[in-house]
């Protein structure tokens, strides 16, 4: 098989040559997940069982972060079927235009709560308010973005 033929999982390149990127990605997440593991006993988060919950955090983690690895690694010119420049996409331009819309009915809503808070003297907590900036942004990008994909 050609080493820079597109695979299902990719490759990762080092000088010249390429490697298959699950073969450094996957004992790198078995070491991070340990780790992890290690943290939760030494943090006495791994419950009344210290080694029994280590166990169950590294391996519930270990998929998570050998993907995670998996993607800092990864070649995209060597995945099969992956777009050649997704920052050109359509997709990539209805959510460019769905954030930068967003991020002004953000600082809108949020500042026009402001000044109610201001004149009206009520006191709100910090999380509520961070949490309600975040809402509503979410929102505000979610509906942009199917306006513009119904509209693209």
């Amino acid at each position: 098989m050609d080493d820079d033929a597109p695979t299902r999982w990719g490759r990762t390149r080092f000088g010249n040559g390429t490697m298959p990127t699950m073969w450094l990605a996957a004992p790198a997440g078995a070491v991070l997940a340990a780790g992890l593991g290690a943290a939760a006993v030494l943090s006495d988060a791994a419950g009344p069982r210290p080694l029994v919950g280590g166990a169950v955090v590294a391996l519930v983690s270990f998929a998570g972060l050998t993907g995670l690895v998996w993607a800092f690694l990864v070649d995209r010119r060597t995945l099969r079927g992956a777009t050649e420049r997704p920052e050109e996409s359509v997709e990539s331009v209805w959510f460019d235009t769905a954030a930068r819309g967003a991020f002004t009915d953000t600082v809108t809503v949020t500042g026009l709560a402001l000044a109610v808070l201001a004149v009206t003297g009520a006191d709100v907590p910090g999380i509520a308010a961070l949490t309600g900036t975040v809402v509503v942004a979410l929102v505000s990008v979610s509906v942009r973005y199917v306006v513009a994909r119904r509209r693209g």
